[in-house]
């Protein structure tokens, strides 16, 4: 089992703003209530960690727990 942590911080948001991304439905079936690649992208000032975890999967993560038991990668098509 292994974990991964990301910190993502958004800006203070007006009233505004907070109206606007509500309007443009975009957080529904979202977890957390937004999507870091879609509008709420502007609203953030800050990410530690991997930015793939907050998308859904955390790739690098994954290819090294894969490469530390022996995986290969075959590019043969």
């Amino acid at each position: 089992t292994k974990t991964t942590q990301s910190i993502i911080k958004f800006k203070r948001l007006h009233s505004d703003e907070i109206n606007y991304y509500l309007a443009s439905k975009e957080w529904e079936g979202k977890a957390g209530g937004y999507a870091i690649q879609g509008i709420a992208a502007t609203f953030i000032n800050f990410i530690s960690g991997s930015y793939s975890n907050v998308v859904g999967l955390p790739l690098a993560e994954l290819y090294g727990a894969l490469i530390s038991i022996g995986y290969k990668f075959n590019n043969d098509k």
